[in-house]
């Protein structure tokens, strides 16, 4: 009796496993890169380039960009305020792109 009482645990245990789904929403996109700050519910605005490209300005920052890799296409309208939370990763400047410019991966944003 408690072979199949184990039996039983176990199958439910594999069953909630493998029907657990994967709530890891921040798609990571620069993997391997090392975080250097987090942000966590601050305040930002979306803004568009004149190349189409968006990018995120935090508040309280003087011409800080953040290129946020998985921005939701809801959120890509220009001058929309909203709150975001995320990892600023390391990015390596040079070449033809312009400076100051800092790789982004939203964990969470909102309006």
């Amino acid at each position: 009796m408690i072979k199949k009482h184990s039996l039983l645990v176990l199958l439910i245990g594999l069953i909630f496993l493998a029907c657990k789904k994967n709530n890891d929403k921040s798609n990571d996109c620069f993997p391997g890169a090392i975080t250097t700050r987090q942000i966590i519910d601050k305040p930002a605005s979306i803004r568009q380039q004149a190349d189409g490209l968006f990018y995120i300005i935090e508040q309280g920052t003087i011409d800080s960009r953040l290129n946020a890799c998985n921005l939701p296409t809801e959120f890509q309208i220009n001058n929309l305020d909203v709150t975001i939370s995320g990892e600023v990763k390391a990015t390596v400047w040079g070449g033809p792109g312009p400076c100051c410019i800092e790789n982004f991966v939203i964990t969470k944003i909102s309006r």
